[in-house]
């Protein structure tokens, strides 16, 4: 009989090693596959059919049936094994939207990150004091450990209006902050209790400003607006085809890159944003709508002695990868 000696804890980050190891009475084959499990409707996991009169052992994770990879230990009663790589680049995006019997492990929830958190909290880069323009939206992470109600105050003169939103279910909730739906507020306060609190200062839209939304170390999706656009510079790329008479056609793209430039910020704020020149995924955020986006910037500026500091950052539309035929 084979089963499971160690799995990892329950919302381990990706960014390190996510360990199981298995034992079974005698030497032999461990065949290990590494599998989507998704909801029956039962809250169950499922995972593909196997052999029943094969060795195996599956490791849960994901939301399909796919088969993720797949690894043999041959003539041992013991293996262990890593499956972090094979789950780190399925991990996407999308801001707000032995014998004849076969061992499973518990199914686990893993985050995107590389620091270990523990529920209840708030999973972010950004300061909880934040500056929002009137009319934008905002991404919250919570690590629940239980069911979850947010609380949002809003504070326009002397009126305050307050909204809550409850979530059933503990784990990875994301709550999503509009501000269309809290006209003339002058702040607002999201509480989730537990996992900790977020005091918003609204101040006016500005005319031309960028708001990118980015993937964050801390596994979330954070957003901030670039108040000044310094420069907007359009490149054309010719592609050139010859043949025995010579050029023969002849194409043109063109790729705009533009310069931002943030307010002056405190140091917790500039190196939140200095995650941009690394960030895995970068968005133009434009009321409800998300364009990739790509960032030109190596290394961004986040102290200079003896001033207040802003940050540069030059952005562009996400390029699409040609394909090779070669």
């Amino acid at each position: 009989m084979m089963q499971f000696t160690q799995i990892p804890q329950q919302y381990a980050p990706l960014g390190g090693e996510l360990r199981y190891a298995v034992e079974q009475e005698a030497a032999g084959n461990i065949d290990i596959r590494i599998v989507d499990a998704a909801a029956d409707g039962t809250g169950a996991n499922r995972i593909p059919e196997s052999d029943p009169d094969a060795d195996g052992a599956a490791v849960s994770a994901g939301d399909g049936t796919a088969l993720l990879g797949a690894k043999r230990f041959a003539a041992t009663a013991a293996a262990a094994f890593d499956i972090a790589p094979y789950l780190r680049r399925r991990v996407r995006f999308v801001p707000a939207t032995g014998g004849t019997a076969e061992s499973v492990s518990p199914a686990r929830t893993f985050r995107p990150g590389a620091e270990t958190a523990e529920a209840p909290c708030l999973l972010t880069s950004m300061p909880l004091g934040r500056l929002i323009p009137e009319g934008a939206c905002d991404e919250l992470t919570l690590l629940a450990g239980g069911p979850c109600t947010v609380t949002v105050t809003a504070l326009a003169g002397d009126t305050t209006v307050a909204e809550s939103y409850r979530a059933a279910e503990s784990g990875l909730q994301v709550f999503r902050l509009d501000l269309r739906d809290f006209p003339g507020a002058e702040s607002l306060t999201v509480d989730a209790g537990a996992c900790g609190t977020v005091v918003y200062s609204v101040i006016p839209a500005r005319q031309g400003a960028v708001r990118l939304a980015w993937r964050s170390r801390a596994g979330s999706v954070e957003h901030y607006t670039f108040p000044v656009v310094r420069t907007e510079v359009v490149r054309s790329v010719r592609q050139q085809a010859y043949g025995p008479d010579g050029r023969t056609a002849a194409t043109a793209e063109t790729d705009r890159e533009t310069v931002l430039v943030s307010a002056y910020e405190g140091r917790q704020v500039l190196d939140a944003l200095a995650e941009l020149t690394a960030a895995p995924e970068v968005w133009i955020a434009e009321g409800d709508t998300y364009t990739p986006a790509d960032i030109a910037t190596d290394e961004a500026v986040v102290q200079r002695h003896g001033t207040l500091s802003c940050l540069e950052i030059d952005v562009r539309p996400k390029r699409k990868i040609r394909t090779s035929w070669n």
